[in-house]
């Protein structure tokens, strides 16, 4: 959704979006800060500078299972 760019505008905000339906869906939840800095991972992802690896890691250190 990022790369793809579907719609003129807010890709990367519905791309998100997107990523905490599935993980709220599948019983998690997201172990972050508030001031986490998000918007710099989303465009890491859409500029292409982060790794699959290194995003995937990102988010098995984060992802808590939903009580």
């Amino acid at each position: 959704m990022v790369g793809n760019h579907g719609f003129i505008d807010a890709n990367k905000r519905t791309a998100w979006l997107l990523v905490e339906i599935l993980i709220d869906r599948s019983g998690y939840i997201l172990d972050i800060e508030d001031d986490e800095p998000i918007d710099d991972l989303v465009v890491a992802v859409a500029a292409h500078d982060l790794e699959f690896e290194d995003l995937s890691l990102w988010f098995k250190q984060r992802l808590v299972r939903d009580k």
